[in-house]
């Protein structure tokens, strides 16, 4: 009984062996009869009898239903142009689709990225960060600055370029501050907005708890200079890591999209080439969490009264800024960043 119980088991969880049992039954019982007690169609009989080859037991098995032709399959030239363009740009299918005008959907375009192995599976975002977005929304323009500062010489080593015998602190940006001093990265971002027709008094902030951005007695640190020129200044919770995740999206976003796919030979290509990244990242990109708009079209929509310049940042060469800002710095640097060799 246990071994009839078993069998009758097998068959139900894998139909390789009920196909087995039924080429078998109508040797003894006939094709009908074979029907009746398997309860299906003489026409399916039929069909696995002509399909089984003795001594070849995968004839038994399924053969797939894929159609032999898809008229709504993208054209090859299109799925080469995905791929290049992806390599290209590292762009992900909702990107691609409007940045390019790809004519073909967005599931299609991960599908062929995801064939090509050109997706990479992420972790899923917290729901916390999720549900910030909103929040964000509601925020006035340019309400928080979130500064970060770490060196552009780990960026290079992490990519693997090489900057030769020039100075790797010398980059910075409006969002992220990649210098030796952060403070002076504030008084140029500083002077750049009240330029422009910024309220600073409305401009707040926001840092880690990193000894780069703290007072040091007899000294001015980053909180005392903004203060100073009109903004506010606080400091995240301690070990609130998620508190700074839009400069480090920032960050993450400069070294995909700029220092992995561009090769510096000299200090001048160095600055036309992040210049140009620049002007087209604050001018021309779209932010899918800004619901597909540039920074300069949320400028215009929210606030038309401020200079259009506004958006056109230039990056700074901090080095050549600290001896000018803050002469107590001594040639070779300031926080925590040796001078390169």
């Amino acid at each position: 009984m246990h071994s009839v119980y078993f069998e009758l088991y097998r068959m139900k969880t894998d139909p390789y062996w009920l196909r087995q049992k039924l080429v078998a039954h109508p040797r003894q019982h006939g094709i009908q009869d074979t029907a009746r007690t398997f309860g299906c169609s003489r026409h399916t009989v039929r069909k696995w009898l002509r399909r089984y080859r003795a001594g070849t037991p995968s004839s038994l098995l399924s053969r797939s239903r894929r159609p032999h032709h898809c008229p709504h399959q993208t054209p090859s030239g299109i799925e080469g142009l995905l791929v290049r363009l992806r390599r290209q740009t590292g762009f992900g299918a909702e990107r691609l689709h409007i940045e390019f005008r790809v004519p073909c959907g967005v599931n299609a375009i991960r599908r062929i990225l995801r064939t090509h192995g050109l997706i990479c599976s992420r972790k899923k975002k917290h729901t916390t960060k999720r549900s910030l977005r909103s929040v964000k929304a509601r925020w006035r323009l340019l309400q928080q600055l979130v500064a970060d500062t770490p060196s552009t010489s780990k960026i290079f080593l992490i990519t693997g370029h090489r900057c030769g015998a020039w100075d790797c602190r010398a980059f910075s940006t409006p969002c992220a501050s990649r210098s030796a001093d952060p403070v002076s990265a504030a008084t140029p971002t500083s002077a750049h907005l009240a330029w422009h027709g910024v309220d600073l008094s409305g401009v707040e902030w926001q840092t880690d708890n990193g000894s780069e951005f703290l007072e040091d007695a007899g000294q001015r640190g980053l909180p005392s200079t903004v203060r100073a020129l009109g903004s506010a200044h606080h400091y995240i919770p301690p070990k609130a890591h998620t508190w700074q995740s839009d400069v480090e999206t920032v960050h993450r976003l400069v070294e995909d999209e700029f220092f992995d796919r561009e090769d510096f030979a000299t200090v001048a290509e160095f600055w036309a080439k992040v210049t140009t990244y620049w002007r087209s990242f604050h001018l021309a990109r779209p932010n899918r969490y800004k619901e597909w708009q540039a920074p300069l079209e949320i400028l215009r929509a929210r606030n038309p009264r401020l200079g259009l310049a506004l958006a056109a940042w230039q990056p700074l060469d901090l080095g050549s800024l600290l001896g000018q800002y803050f002469p107590r710095y001594p040639a070779q640097g300031g926080h925590d960043v040796p001078t390169y060799p």
